[in-house]
């Protein structure tokens, strides 16, 4: 018969039972590996994961001491911290504040972290102990540490730029040595300080750190620019980026702030502004996208705009709109391939006012790289009065052709038409001689010889303005002339002159010039029966020609010993009947360097003379070169 008492010892048995079964089998269940101990250091109970961490399979284990599992060099003292542990055992970490490790079986040790908790039971106290393996942590933190590492050194070897690190409140937590030299304090000066003692005191009075501070932990990021002070109490205009520091929660523990000294910039920016604005031409600033960067006052006059009108806008909105659909193309071609150079070229320009009138302008422009990318400065110049002044100018030199060609044509008509006229009284005037010399009295033939020479006169005047009016008529011809056969042409119709006056001339190679055989030949026999003829009494003419050649021209000199001509009467011989002697004197009608100027310029040349009275004289003159000429 089975009693009330062992009934109830069965049922706390049963009871124990499973509360010991579920015990196992939550500790089996544990991500952790769990060894339990008995107070006298043997182990009691282990699951699977106590196998893997440690190699020992469980038969292996229960009954050892936990001593088995701890490396050598610590066996004493953990007996110690065991023994300490019952003592007052309660619930907490092992180790904290040391590098624990375990000793698997293969004798290798493994980092680990343990927690120990005190159990009751009627057969004492027993100590479950969970140990997580914390290799990979380790590893990871190693890892960390290493970046973070890394990552320090490479901010303090930054000296180009500021570098802190801020906590939440704004205090410097790190100063590199960009942060010593642009601002002045070292480390120890600094570091736990707040950072709004690099602002100016204005900007404090207004709460402006407080301000970025919030502005960057609202958007993440905030991005400024405007004057800092250093150390010294000196002021650097700089660029600063506050960026918010957040964990994996999204709490905010702090700020990262760059910050660039760009004082020497702003100065070049200020001194560029300066150089733009007293530019007497308008000036603009483009970027590749064609959005107005910069201006200056000139260019608010030409279009009529005020500045902040502009600014940001297109270019297009500056010219006509019969322009616009090309414009973008033009801008393209030219930063595809930027060169200084000026704008549509070949082609009238406008630009148009804001009050819709137009107005003709010169561009230039100017390739500029800038931290944004490539932009162009443009020049702009209303050339409204050139245009207008060109257009006056051509509407003269119309009139003026016209009139140049009328004068050819009367004085090619008065010439020829006085020619018949003319011979017709010379004629007369030498009959009346022939017929009655002798037999007038002397003043009668005094008239009749004036009469005969003034008609010789005319009739030489009449041939010379004839042949000058003859050059230019026509269009020019470009022969192949051979100066030297000019030349030997001249000599030949001046030989009688040569011979009187004993006159020595020489000349060069002479080269193979552009233009007409008579006009060269004239020009040559003009020169040189000038020096023949303005020689001294008591000296033989030495004439000689020369040349030089340069690229596709040619420059002659025909040089003499002879009288010499003032420098006041330079120009002054060029003209048409200028004459600087008497006839008396020196014979002639004064048209002939008329008509060597003539020639000469009418083949695009030009013609001058070089001389001092009493030390000879040097004509100096400039041909096209034939295709044809070799030296």
């Amino acid at each position: 018969m089975t009693s009330i008492n062992d009934t109830s010892e069965r049922t706390r048995a049963e009871e124990r039972t499973h509360a010991e079964n579920l015990f196992r089998l939550v500790v089996e269940a544990s991500p952790s590996a769990i060894v339990v101990v008995a107070e006298d250091g043997r182990v009691r109970l282990v699951n699977a994961q106590t196998e893997s961490l440690f190699g020992y399979r469980r038969d292996e284990l229960i009954g050892q001491s936990v001593d088995v599992l701890v490396p050598l060099d610590m066996r004493v003292a953990h007996s110690g911290v065991r023994a300490e542990f019952m003592t007052s055992p309660k619930a907490r970490a092992m180790g904290a504040g040391r590098d624990l490790y375990g000793l698997r079986k293969d004798g290798t040790a493994v980092p680990i972290e343990i927690g120990l908790n005190p159990i009751a039971t009627p057969d004492g106290t027993l100590v479950l102990a969970s140990i997580i393996d914390i290799t990979e942590r380790l590893r990871a933190e190693r890892s960390v540490r290493e970046s973070e590492e890394r990552f320090r050194l490479m901010v303090e070897g930054v000296t180009d730029y500021s570098l802190l690190m801020l906590d939440a409140t704004g205090h410097v937590l790190s100063w590199n040595e960009g942060a010593r030299r642009m601002k002045g304090y070292e480390a120890e000066e600094i570091l736990g300080q707040h950072f709004s003692r690099f602002y100016l005191p204005e900007d404090l009075r207004l709460g402006k750190p407080d301000r970025d501070l919030n502005s960057a932990a609202v958007d993440g990021r905030h991005e400024i620019a405007g004057w800092r002070v250093r150390k010294d109490g000196s002021r650097f205009w700089a660029t600063v980026v506050i960026t918010a520091m957040r964990d994996k929660e999204g709490s905010l523990y702090g700020f990262s702030k760059m910050t660039r000294d760009l004082t020497q910039r702003r100065q070049a920016e200020e001194k560029f502004q300066l150089v733009v604005e007293a530019s007497p031409t308008g000036l603009l600033m483009m970027s590749r996208e064609g959005s107005i960067q910069l201006l200056n006052a000139q260019l608010e006059v030409l279009f009529g705009y005020q500045r902040d009108e502009l600014l940001g806008r297109s270019i297009e909105v500056l010219v006509p709109e019969r322009f616009r659909e090309q414009h973008p193309g033009h801008r393209l071609a030219f930063f595809s391939a930027p060169t200084s150079r000026a704008m549509g070229m070949g082609r009238d320009l406008y630009g148009l006012r804001k009050d819709g009138s137009e107005f003709p302008v010169e561009i230039g422009l100017n390739p500029i790289e800038t931290d944004e990318g490539m932009a162009v400065m443009a020049t702009v110049i209303d050339i409204t009065a050139r245009k207008r002044a060109e257009t006056t100018l051509a509407q003269h030199r119309d009139e003026l052709e016209r009139s140049n060609k009328d004068l050819e044509q009367f004085a090619y008509v008065a010439s020829h038409d006085l020619q018949e006229p003319l011979r017709a009284v010379a004629g007369c005037v030498q009959l009346l001689k022939k017929r009655y010399h002798g037999q007038l009295d002397e003043r009668a033939n005094e008239y009749i010889g004036h009469a005969v020479d003034g008609a010789k006169r005319m009739q030489s005047l009449i041939d010379d303005l004839l042949t000058y009016s003859r050059i230019g008529r026509a269009e020019s011809s470009h022969r192949a002339v051979s100066c030297a056969d000019a030349l030997t042409v001249a000599l030949k119709n001046l030989s009688v002159s040569v011979q009187e006056s004993g006159a020595q001339v020489t000349w060069d190679v002479l080269p193979v010039v552009a233009g007409e055989a008579v006009q060269i030949t004239m020009l040559l026999q003009n020169l040189l029966a000038n020096a023949l003829k303005f020689r001294k009494p008591s000296e033989n003419p030495r004439i000689h020609i020369g040349v030089v050649r340069d690229g596709t021209r040619a420059t002659f000199s025909v040089s003499d010993n002879v009288i010499g001509i003032s420098q006041e009467h330079f120009e002054r011989i060029f003209g048409v009947f200028q004459r600087l002697h008497t006839r008396s004197e020196y014979p002639g009608t004064g048209i002939g360097l008329a008509l060597c100027k003539r020639i000469v310029e009418h083949r695009g040349g030009r013609i001058w003379v070089e001389s001092k009275p009493g030390e000879g004289t040097t004509f100096r003159f400039v041909l096209l070169l034939s295709a044809e000429d070799s030296p």
